[in-house]
């Protein structure tokens, strides 16, 4: 599995270089129409036909443009239908360990090489780290528990925008189209992140998703 999985900044890399080939396949469109204007214009079998700025027909196995944007708009009806059957199928605390489970071997896949600190950190240690980074990069301290939230994406390492969840799979999606279920994939996500920094074990408790309709993803982390 792990050979045929893209990383983020390759997913995102594609996704713009689709959306650069589609733009140019509606302006070479474009310019021949005006090329040929007042010719004649040759019959074509109504399976060659296209509209300007639409992307060509294509079929399974095309290694394309047009063929990622029609994988993509599948994957944007499947993922809300899948939960919904996950929902309907399993009790909440399998949801959770499964979605959360995932989200662990995401974060490793994403930053294989990051160590464990090797050491736990202290109580003390936690809250200088913290403080460090401020609210800038969405971290504060309640007590004793790290409160993080999403204000960036791992991917551009820019500010995201509120309202998206920060996932490629699903940022398409929303409150009212997707199942919150899929948030317990950043638990484990956040969870394997922060025990590695931290050199222990931490509970993550989901406060706040996108897909539970806030503006965006946060995270309490308490050290065990």
């Amino acid at each position: 599995m792990a050979g045929n999985t893209m990383d983020r900044k390759e997913f995102m890399a594609t996704l713009g270089r689709t959306g650069a080939r589609v733009c140019m396949c509606g302006a070479v469109l474009g310019m021949t129409a005006a090329a040929a204007a007042g010719s004649p214009e040759p019959e074509r079998p109504a399976e060659a036909a296209s509209t300007a700025g639409e992307p060509p027909p294509s079929k399974p196995g095309d290694k394309s443009a047009a063929r990622a944007v029609k994988r993509m708009e599948f994957v944007d009806g499947w993922v809300p239908r899948f939960f919904h059957i996950v929902d309907e199928q399993l009790d909440e605390p399998t949801r959770r360990r499964l979605m959360a489970a995932n989200g662990k071997a995401c974060f490793c896949a994403w930053a294989p090489n990051q160590p464990r600190r090797p050491e736990p950190a202290t109580a003390e240690r936690i809250a200088a780290w913290v403080a460090e980074r401020g609210q800038a990069a969405g971290y504060s301290m309640d007590g004793d528990t790290v409160v993080f939230e999403y204000l960036g994406s791992a991917e551009t390492g820019e500010s995201s925008p509120e309202d998206v969840c920060l996932c490629p799979t699903v940022e398409a999606q929303n409150a009212r189209t997707m199942s919150p279920t899929y948030c317990w994939c950043s638990v484990g996500y956040v969870k394997e992140m922060h025990e590695r920094i931290f050199g222990r074990t931490v509970v993550v408790e989901l406060a706040r998703s996108v897909l539970m309709g806030d503006k965006r993803c946060q995270f309490r982390i308490t050290p065990a």
